[in-house]
């Protein structure tokens, strides 16, 4: 609608006054400018100055919404090919940070399910059902965030805790 239009044409101008004022052969008057748009619009969070927190929620466009986990448990669950290898078995991963980079491409730090620890002889019940798409996992996560860029997200998942150390994840492929 209307007011989508103009968030859109809002954040696309934004992203090129940002673009400009990042060329090295910006002129030092408005390299003053820059400092002072830095002051006031730049996000707190934000670690890296050629990185800058993206929306949340944000809609990549195909109906699906991905938010931090802090804002939408739900929607922070994904499933996503390690590294973008399609060869690789999805994983699961919690979104923490969505954030964009100089180029306007948009990355999650997320933080992966940690597997079953086999060292305490846990065995998932559902790796006998291949065609039931749950699995076993740790409740606890990864302590290390990992960069996941909308590409090599195949779904949201869902959760539950079935007690404290384990979780049952289901993917929400469509």
């Amino acid at each position: 609608g209307e007011l989508e239009n103009t968030m859109l044409r809002s954040y696309i101008k934004a992203a090129r006054l940002r673009g400009w004022l990042a060329q090295p052969d910006c002129s030092p008057a408005i390299q003053e400018c820059r400092a002072l748009f830095d002051k006031v619009y730049a996000p707190k969070s934000a670690t890296n100055p050629g990185q800058e927190l993206a929306d949340d929620p944000i809609d990549d466009f195909n109906g699906v919404i991905y938010s931090r986990a802090s804002t939408h448990l739900g929607n922070s669950q994904i499933l996503f090919y390690p590294r973008g290898d399609r060869s690789l078995t999805p994983v699961p991963a919690s979104i923490k940070y969505i954030y964009g980079t100089l180029t306007e491409e948009v990355l999650f730090a997320a933080q992966r399910l940690l597997p079953l620890d086999h060292q305490a002889r846990t065995v998932d019940p559902f790796s006998m059902y291949p065609d039931f798409p749950a699995k076993l996992y740790s409740a606890d996560l990864e302590s290390c965030l990992e960069n996941v860029k909308v590409s090599w997200v195949v779904s949201h998942f869902a959760r539950w805790t079935v007690s404290g150390r384990h979780a049952v994840i289901l993917s929400l492929s469509r």
